[in-house]
């Protein structure tokens, strides 16, 4: 099967993404001047690594390489946090791969260049500062981001969240340009039918959906550039409670949760690099505060949740 080659330009995470294959749910930008920091190409791929240092279901990794074969899709080689090369199976489609490098592909190059990824969605404040929401598939952090969006907030990212240093220590993460990806149910709750696009995978029913506009000016400078990280919220539901209840956790609590809240967590465990990834968990727990929100299940009380986090905000340290 042979495609038509051109070559895409993405902002993804403070990268500059480089691709062969047009990439769903994120937004192209002009060629840059410079050198992408990524790229992602069709190419061959070895059906193992010469010398495994870890291996887990479908995938191995050595000190400079990520591989992931998946049946019926292809493989997936990430090196050196620099290049993701596809291979799809034969007869294949490689698009259908696609969210796999979005997702666990960037994830792990990310992880490769010595931050720390959380699997979460975030928004920002008028002031630039960034708030985190992690938690297991399915606690709503995607359409809390979007509730939030819609009450004035600013989108930052979806699903992958790279968190970095500034020189002077503080913790800053990195808006995308990416799209959010919701359920059904929740666009239909948001009225957001008007911005839902494609489909992430096929029976999957979750959908790319254009995130709320900024009320904020914002420049293009500015929506590539790092964003203070205020807070970071470890989202719980309770089927019994129509209550919000925002709770601080403890530094001890705080590492514990974060170390669990990884990108492809046992991926991340077996990736973690020369103490940069501990280092930057340090500096989040030493002076980022890190809460439990525990909401209500469901739609019928996410206002109120907004509402609840917009007061808890203001009362946090500027």
């Amino acid at each position: 099967m042979k495609f038509q080659m051109n070559i895409w330009t993405f902002r993804i995470s403070g990268l500059m993404v480089s691709s062969e294959l047009e990439l769903p749910g994120v937004d192209p930008i002009p060629a840059p001047l410079r050198q992408p920091d990524v790229r992602i190409r069709l190419r061959p791929v070895p059906g193992q690594l010469a010398s495994p240092a870890q291996q887990g279901p479908g995938w191995e990794l050595n000190a400079n390489q990520f591989l992931l074969r998946l049946a019926g899709i292809g493989g997936m080689l990430c090196t050196d946090g620099h290049t993701v090369d596809l291979d799809p199976a034969p007869g294949t489609d490689p698009h259908e791969a696609l969210p796999f490098v979005l997702g666990t592909g960037l994830g792990v190059l990310l992880l490769q260049r010595g931050g720390l990824v959380l699997h979460g969605s975030a928004v920002a404040d008028a002031e630039g500062r960034a708030y985190v929401f992690c938690g297991r598939s399915g606690m709503g952090k995607s359409t809390l981001a979007a509730a939030l969006c819609q009450n004035g907030t600013r989108f930052v990212n979806d699903d992958v969240c790279s968190v970095s240093l500034t020189e002077a220590g503080g913790p800053v993460i990195w808006p995308d340009g990416r799209q959010l990806k919701l359920l059904e149910n929740s666009i239909a709750h948001l009225k957001l039918a008007a911005q839902r696009r494609g489909e992430v995978r096929p029976g999957v029913e979750k959908f790319y959906v254009e995130p709320p506009p900024s009320p904020h000016e914002i420049s293009t400078r500015e929506a590539g550039a790092p964003l203070r990280l205020a807070a970071v919220y470890i989202l719980q539901t309770d089927k019994l409670s129509s209550e919000t209840v925002i709770e601080r956790l403890s530094a001890l609590e705080s590492a514990q949760v974060l170390h669990g809240q990884s990108y492809r967590r046992r991926v991340s465990l077996a990736m973690v690099r020369g103490g940069s990834q501990v280092a930057v968990t340090a500096a989040v727990v030493s002076r980022v505060p890190v809460f439990t929100l525990t909401r209500p299940s469901g739609l019928d009380h996410l206002a109120q949740t907004v509402m609840e986090l917009r007061t808890h905000w203001s009362g946090l340290p500027q």
